[in-house]
């Protein structure tokens, strides 16, 4: 009898062993790590991407993991097309020892004709989402602070610094706040992008989009200022309408009435652009607008680019 008891003792400190084996594991590293299979040399990488800016047909988006160290050398994931709502689901295995010493994964445009390049290689200069990967997940944003796209605000003054004051001050829209106290201040709360993208000022003239230019920084001038006379504009994102009016158009104009927009695009290398691609911001400006007032822009629900990945090893039949 008594050895029995010792046989069952033993029996149970295994079972309970094993029990608390799996336990720390689960715990370690989540149920999605894991999937059936019959071998342990692979590791799937899922992804999923929305709100992706439209871009020409001759480019394309292409993913990147990598090792987040000094040397960062990428291995390209995929290079996939968007569907007509901005979005790409991949699912793919990868070599084992590449993704559980992944890092970091960016997504990239790039022109199709060169992913098969022999020189084709990772930019940064051409980076629109990038994230850190934890616990085997990994969620993509537009910046490196975009949390900060959760808790962002837009105002705009009607003004036209380049041609003096006093002359027509309703046909200029600059992204500046308080230009009736001695020091104004920027206009827009946005966090900084990744190099491959851009925000974008707009007026709506009578249904058509006239940019008031491209920026990275919205404490700082834009990249554009085609329709400026000579004086030097604010030290802010915005246009004065003066010269060279679009077809269909005439400058100086009254923008009493019409629209203001802020967007986000892609950074094709472009000042300016043709038309918003996604409108983060939209106002009407009042039909009794008045030069030197800041008007309040308000939200709009398009969705931002964003993504999510998640990387599943085989360990188990």
């Amino acid at each position: 009898m008594k050895n029995v008891i010792n046989i069952k003792k033993v029996f149970q400190m295994k079972k309970y062993l094993i029990v608390l084996f799996s336990i720390i594991i689960f715990s370690l590293t989540g149920c999605d790590y894991f999937e059936n299979s019959d071998t342990l040399n692979t590791a799937s990488l899922e992804v999923n991407l929305t709100g992706l800016p439209a871009i020409p047909d001759t480019m394309t988006f292409v993913c990147w993991y990598a090792q987040d160290n000094t040397k960062f050398k990428p291995i390209r994931a995929f290079n996939l097309d968007a569907d007509a709502n901005g979005n790409i689901y991949f699912k793919s295995e990868q070599p084992l020892g590449h993704l559980t010493n992944a890092q970091i994964l960016k997504v990239t445009v790039d022109r199709k004709a060169a992913i098969n390049d022999s020189n084709f290689s990772f930019s940064s200069a051409r980076v629109i989402l990038s994230g850190r990967i934890k616990n085997a997940n990994c969620t993509f944003d537009v910046g490196e602070r975009a949390e900060q796209m959760k808790d962002i605000s837009a105002v705009y003054t009607l003004s036209t610094p380049t041609n003096g004051t006093g002359t027509d001050e309703l046909s200029g829209v600059w992204f500046i706040d308080s230009l009736l106290t001695a020091v104004p201040v920027a206009g827009l709360k946005l966090p900084a992008l990744y190099s491959g993208l851009r925000y974008e000022g707009w007026v709506e003239i009578n249904g058509t989009y006239v940019s008031t230019g491209r920026f990275s920084n919205p404490k700082a001038a834009d990249l554009f200022k085609g329709y400026s006379s000579t004086s030097a504009g604010y030290p802010f994102p915005g246009e004065d309408f003066l010269l060279n009016a679009p077809a269909g158009l005439t400058f100086p104009t009254d923008l009493s009435g019409q629209k203001v927009l802020v967007s986000l695009e892609w950074n094709n290398g472009k000042t300016s652009g043709n038309s918003p691609a996604i409108v983060l911001f939209s106002a009407a400006v009042p039909n009794s607008a008045q030069s030197g007032v800041s008007y309040l822009m308000q939200r709009q629900n398009n969705p931002v680019p964003y993504g999510t990945a998640v990387i599943k090893v085989d360990l188990f039949e």
